[in-house]
């Protein structure tokens, strides 16, 4: 009601962004606490690993926003282009997979957290079609693909090949497991 009303704008005013980020980042706390009271022990790590490309998406969001923020770029140099990506892997910060997570990184945070779950159940057929709709993903452009722009960088639609054949090469080892794991 709020959203159709109009009157968001009136909260926005009366609540400093301040707090508004802080209950925020409460609710944050309080669902990712849950996640992991809620989810049977042995399924950690896949909460653990759906956590991580939102946390990803977060350091590449902070990544370019301290770039924007030194101004980096007004000169010559365009900020967001291989450049920038190379200056970055000079200080041993491999930002490009951040970036690259960050584009999609929803579906990638669901897939990654079902395909832990199925390899901790050892079903590894369902990990195995987890990882081919990652990879069918990556290859339509809908995950890990994305381009430059002027002070961004933005989902591309285009295949992300390195990524879809990654998860496609994981899809063929877990059809293998069958025969290279040993029952407990």
């Amino acid at each position: 009601m709020v959203c159709l009303t109009g009157s968001l704008s009136y909260i926005a005013w009366a609540v400093p962004i301040d707090a508004g980020m802080a209950i925020v980042l409460w609710i944050g706390i309080v669902i990712a606490a849950q996640a992991f009271q809620e989810t049977p022990r042995q399924h950690a790590p896949a909460v653990v690993l759906g956590l991580l490309p939102g946390i990803a998406a977060w350091g590449a969001f902070m990544a370019k926003s301290g770039v924007r923020a030194a101004d980096y770029g007004a000169g010559p140099m365009p900020a967001f282009s291989e450049t920038m990506l190379m200056r970055f892997q000079q200080s041993d910060i491999w930002i490009h997979g951040a970036f690259a997570l960050e584009q999609g990184f929803i579906f990638t945070a669901m897939i990654l957290a079902a395909l832990t779950v199925a390899i901790i159940e050892r079903h590894f057929i369902k990990a195995a079609l987890w990882s081919g709709s990652a990879s069918l993903l990556s290859a339509c452009g809908l995950i890990h693909s994305y381009r430059w722009t002027l002070s961004d960088t933005a989902l591309s639609l285009t295949p992300a090949w390195e990524w879809a054949i990654a998860y496609a090469l994981m899809g063929l080892i877990f059809l293998m497991a069958k025969w290279l794991c040993v029952e407990d």
